[in-house]
């Protein structure tokens, strides 16, 4: 029968060990970083805060409705400007001044300048530039200037094409004064023009 001596009994004892015990999980009040925030809690508590992800809201580039060799889309317009550009030049002289001077007074103005200087085109191409101020439309002066320039009557038909499609009525005789109310008060700025071509699934 083996006895164990009380020097044995040291030797044999555990040691105790500095490591601390496991603490017990004490539940937390404060949510974890984990834990998915409350949508109605989080907008009412942050209403400022701006939301990560989503691109600002940005105004598409300003673009004519129609291009500018598209001129074969009004065949009447086309021939009457080719012929006799100081018509079209009227028309749309008076519906950029909204009505202060006559569509034959203006193309009477263009009719002599261009007889004496042979530079009328100057002169539409300053309403060019004035129609591109009022629409924002694309506006860089010299390429306007340019454009009249060069092909006088397609840019005539080019800006005859914007104010049909911002609403205006470019018959003959119609006038300023003969438009409808809507179009009197906006001057076609309220109007969206057409988009060509378009997204097609």
């Amino acid at each position: 029968m083996n006895s164990s001596t009380p020097s044995d009994n040291k030797d044999k004892a555990p040691q105790p060990t500095n490591d601390a015990q496991p603490a017990t999980a004490v539940p937390s009040s404060k949510p974890s970083a984990t834990s998915e925030p409350d949508s109605t809690k989080g907008a009412a508590s942050q209403p400022n805060q701006p939301v990560v992800g989503v691109p600002p809201q940005q105004d598409p580039f300003p673009t004519w409705s129609t291009g500018l060799f598209e001129c074969f889309d009004d065949i009447p317009t086309l021939v009457i400007t080719f012929f006799a550009p100081c018509v079209t030049y009227g028309q749309i002289a008076e519906m950029i001044d909204r009505g202060q001077n006559s569509c034959g007074l203006y193309a009477a103005v263009y009719t002599g300048i261009m007889y004496l200087t042979g530079c009328g085109c100057l002169l539409s191409a300053y309403y060019r530039i004035k129609m591109t101020q009022i629409y924002k439309l694309p506006n860089d002066p010299i390429i306007n200037i340019l454009v009249h320039l060069i092909c006088e009557p397609c840019a005539l038909c080019q800006e005859y094409r914007e104010l049909q499609a911002r609403g205006f009525n470019m018959q003959l005789g119609v006038g300023w004064h003969n438009q409808t109310p809507e179009i009197q008060q906006t001057g076609g700025l309220m109007v969206a023009p057409k988009v060509p071509g378009g997204m097609n699934r």
